[in-house]
C-alpha cells in the first residue's frame, strides 16, 4: 500500500513540472542588468528642470533610473528615453512626457491611494503614472511609468523630486 502511495505521488509531480514547463516556455523575465540613461537625456532634464516654466510649477520632477521593453514573451533592459514632470492639483493634472526633443503634455486624474498616488491620463492615452508621495514606506518620490505600444508595454523606474 506504501509504495503505491510513493508511485502515484512521484506520478502527480511529474505532471505538475511538464505543465508547469509546458505552459511557460518561452516566458522570461527581466534581467537585473539595466542600462543607464543617456548623457543627452540627462542633459535635457537638466536643462528642463532649470530653466523652464514648466518644471516651476511641476510639484514632481522625476528622472528614469531604468526601463524594460516587453512584450508577451519576455523584457528587456533598454536605456531610459524619457524623463517626466507633473503638475497636479487636487483632481487634475498635467503630465507631461518628455525626451532630448521635448515635452508633450497629457491632462490626468489624479488618484491618491493610500501612500502612493496615481496619475492616469483622461483622454484614452494608454499611460499610467505611479508615484510614492507618503512619508511611511521610506521610498517617497520612486516611481513606475508604463505606456503600451500595441501589444508591448515599456516599463521604467526612477526617482522624483516632490516639491
Amino acid at each position: 500500500m506504501d509504495k503505491r502511495n510513493v508511485i502515484i505521488g512521484l506520478l502527480i509531480l511529474a505532471l505538475g513540472l511538464t505543465l508547469f514547463y509546458t505552459f511557460n516556455k518561452g516566458i522570461s523575465f527581466p534581467s537585473t542588468a539595466t542600462i543607464p540613461p543617456s548623457q543627452e537625456l540627462k542633459s535635457a532634464f537638466d536643462q528642463s528642470f532649470q530653466d523652464s516654466a514648466m518644471a516651476n510649477v511641476a510639484e514632481l520632477s522625476c528622472f528614469p533610473t531604468s526601463r524594460f521593453d516587453c512584450d508577451q514573451e519576455s523584457c528587456t533592459p533598454a536605456a531610459p528615453a524619457t524623463y517626466y514632470f507633473v503638475d497636479y492639483g487636487t483632481k487634475s493634472g498635467t503630465y507631461f512626457r518628455c525626451d532630448a526633443n521635448g515635452c508633450d503634455p497629457y491632462p490626468v486624474t489624479v488618484n491618491p491611494s493610500g501612500e502612493f498616488t496615481q496619475f492616469m491620463p483622461s483622454q484614452g492615452q494608454a499611460m499610467l503614472f505611479k508615484v510614492a508621495t507618503g512619508e511611511i514606506l521610506g521610498n517617497k518620490g520612486e516611481f513606475v511609468d508604463i505606456t503600451t505600444t500595441g501589444r508591448s508595454s515599456i516599463v521604467s523606474f526612477g526617482k522624483c523630486t516632490v516639491r
